[in-house]
């Protein structure tokens, strides 16, 4: 959009407001009310929307369940007889391991 419209549009709605305010003086006031109500409900409604999104994600996130330690545990035990089944995994994981242990934390 050209500046020169934006001027244009913004003279003739100074002139409109002047012609009505003379006109009906209370029709001015009435406008700015139920452009304000406009206003704060389109904002409550972008409020709701966002809330209803973050509901959204809480609903989708992965909850803590009681058998997830025995899922972990088996998880883990099943990656120990992977190590211990192949000779050259386990050498790897121990030089992972021996590595991990110099670098201080």
């Amino acid at each position: 959009m050209k500046w020169s419209g934006i001027l244009v549009g913004g003279v003739i709605g100074a002139a409109a407001t002047l012609y009505f305010s003379r006109k009906r003086p209370g029709a001015v006031a009435w406008a700015a009310s139920a452009m304000s109500d406009v206003a704060g409900k389109s904002v409550a409604r972008m409020l709701s929307a966002s809330s209803g999104l973050k509901r959204e994600a809480a609903d989708l996130a992965p909850k803590h369940t009681d058998d997830t330690a025995a899922n972990s545990a088996a998880a883990w035990e099943r990656i120990e007889a992977i190590v211990e089944s192949d000779p050259a995994v386990k050498q790897e994981v121990n030089k992972i391991r021996a590595e991990s242990s110099n670098i201080s934390h």
